[in-house]
C-alpha cells in the first residue's frame, strides 16, 4: 500500500503507542526501550505496517542520527577527568577484552555456516561479521542506566567503557576490513586515523564553543535549545565531513563537562527531561523498520552471530576486567551488560556497502546485522538490568530497601 499518511501523524502514533508499552513494561519490572522497540516492531511493514500505509525507512534517518546524538552527548559528559585518572586502565582493559573477544569468536565460529548461504566468499563474510561483533549500543546502555539510575562499580565502569568503544570498533572494523580485501596495513590504517583525529576535533571545537556561550547564557529555558543546537550541529558536521558522529558527540560532552567544572550540570540537566522522549523517538523507529522476510531468510545465519557474540563479549569482557584489575562485580557482570547493539553495527554493515570488496555481498550483512539487532534491542537491555541487580546496582532496588 502507498503511504499516504503524514510523516508527524506516524512519528506521534509510534511516540504515544511505545509510551503505553512503556508504562506496561515498568509494571511488570522489564526495561521499557524493550516495550519501545516492540511497540514499534508492531508498525512494521511485516505487521501493520504495510496495512496502514506507514513507511519510516524514507525519513527516519536524520531523527535516529540525531536522538543517538543526544544519546552520545550524555554518555560523553558522563565521564570525568578524575574517574579516567582513577578506571583508565581498566575501562581501556575491558572495552579492548569485550571488542575483540567479538570479533574473534565471531569470525571463528560464523566461517563454517557461511557456504550455506550461496555463492559468497566466506573468508571476507566471517571477517566483517566479526569486525561488526565489537561494537555496543550505547542508547540502550545508557537508557536502562538511566532508568533505573544505576550506580556503582559497574555502571561507572560500563559508562567509560561503552564510551570507548566507538573508538576501538572503528579502528578494529578498519584494519579487519583491510586483511579481508587484501590492502595493505598503512593503507587502512590511515582513514581510520583521520576518521578519529576529525571527530575528536570536531567534537572538542564544538565542546569550546558550547562551554562559552553556556557561560554568556542565565536563562533556563534557553540552554536546551543551546544544547540540541550544538549536538545537531556536531553531529552534522561530522556526518557531512564522513567522520563519526557518535566519536564527535560523545567529545563534545566529555569536553563541555570538563570545560564548565562545577557548573557542567547547567548543560546537562535540561536533557533530564528530554531524554525518555529521545529514547521513545529512537527505538520505536528502529523497531520500525524491522523486516520479517530478511529474518526468516538467514535466520540461522543470524542465530550463530547472535549467540557467537553473547559468547565473545562476555569472555573477552571478563578476562579483559581481570587483566585490568577491576573489581569482582564488574568482572563477573560486565560482559553481560554489554551485550546490545544497535546504530552503530547498522552503520559499518552499510559503509561496507561502498567498499569494492564487499559490494557483491553487502546486502546480506545487512540483513544479518538487522535481523540479529532486533534480539539485541530487545534482550540486550534486559541482559544489563539482570547484571546491574545481580551487582546490586539497581538504584529503584536499593531505595526500597531502605524504605
Amino acid at each position: 500500500m502507498e503511504n499516504n499518511i503524514p510523516h508527524i501523524l506516524v512519528l506521534g502514533l509510534l511516540m504515544l503507542t511505545g509510551l503505553m508499552a512503556g508504562r506496561f513494561a515498568t509494571r511488570v519490572g522489564l526495561p521499557r526501550i524493550v516495550a519501545y522497540v516492540a511497540a514499534g516492531v508492531l508498525f512494521s511493514p511485516a505487521l501493520l505496517g504495510d496495512h496502514l500505509g506507514i513507511s519510516v525507512k524514507d525519513w527516519a534517518e536524520p531523527i535516529t542520527i540525531g536522538a543517538l546524538g543526544i544519546i552520545a552527548y550524555l554518555i560523553g559528559g558522563s565521564i570525568t577527568i578524575p574517574q579516567m585518572r582513577r578506571m583508565g586502565k581498566t575501562i581501556f582493559s575491558c572495552a579492548l577484552g569485550g571488542a575483540l573477544g567479538a570479533t574473534l569468536v565471531v569470525s571463528i565460529i560464523i566461517f563454517p555456516f557461511i557456504p550455506e548461504i550461496g555463492n559468497t566468499d566466506a573468508l571476507k563474510l566471517a571477517l566483517a561479521l566479526g569486525a561488526i561483533a565489537a561494537t555496543t549500543a550505547p542508547a540502550a546502555t545508557i537508557a536502562v542506566l538511566h532508568q533505573y539510575r544505576a550506580t556503582g562499580p559497574l555502571s561507572s565502569t560500563l559508562l567509560g567503557v561503552v564510551a570507548m568503544d566507538d573508538v576501538l570498533g572503528i579502528i578494529i572494523f578498519s584494519l579487519m576490513l583491510a586483511f579481508a580485501a587484501g590492502e595493505s596495513l598503512n593503507a587502512s590504517l590511515g582513514p581510520a586515523f583521520i576518521e578519529i583525529i576529525g571527530s575528536l576535533l570536531i567534537g572538542g571545537m564544538l565542546g569550546m564553543l558550547l562551554t562559552f556561550t553556556g557561560r554568556q547564557i542565565h536563562q533556563g529555558g534557553l540552554r536546551l535549545p543551546l544544547i540540541l543546537s550544538n549536538v545537531f550541529l556536531v553531529v552534522g558536521l561530522a556526518d557531512t565531513l564522513h567522520l563519526s558522529p557518535l566519536l564527535a558527540a560523545m567529545t563534545l560532552g566529555f569536553v563541555t563537562r570538563w570545560l564548565m567544572k562545577a557548573g557542567a550540570d547547567r548543560l546537562f540537566a535540561p536533557i533530564d527531561y528530554f531524554e525518555e522522549m529521545v529514547f521513545v523517538i529512537f527505538f520505536t523507529l528502529a523497531g520500525a523498520q524491522f523486516e520479517a522476510e530478511l529474518f526468516v531468510s538467514h535466520l540461522g545465519l543470524v542465530m550463530v552471530y547472535f549467540l557467537a557474540r553473547i559468547f565473545g563479549k562476555i569472555t573477552g569482557a571478563t578476562l579483559g576486567a581481570k587483566l585490568g584489575k577491576a573489581p569482582p562485580s564488574v568482572q563477573r557482570w560486565l560482559g553481560v551488560a554489554m551485550l546490545p547493539q544497535a546504530g552503530i553495527a547498522i552503520g559499518l554493515a552499510l559503509a561496507l556497502g561502498h567498499h569494492p570488496a564487499f559490494s557483491k555481498i553487502s546486502h546480506i550483512l545487512i540483513n544479518i546485522i538487522l535481523a540479529a539487532t532486533l534480539f539485541n534491542e530487545i534482550l540486550g537491555p534486559i541482559a544489563v538490568r539482570f547484571a546491574l541487580v545481580k551487582a546490586g546496582e539497581l538504584g529503584i532496588k536499593r531505595r526500597k530497601l531502605k524504605s
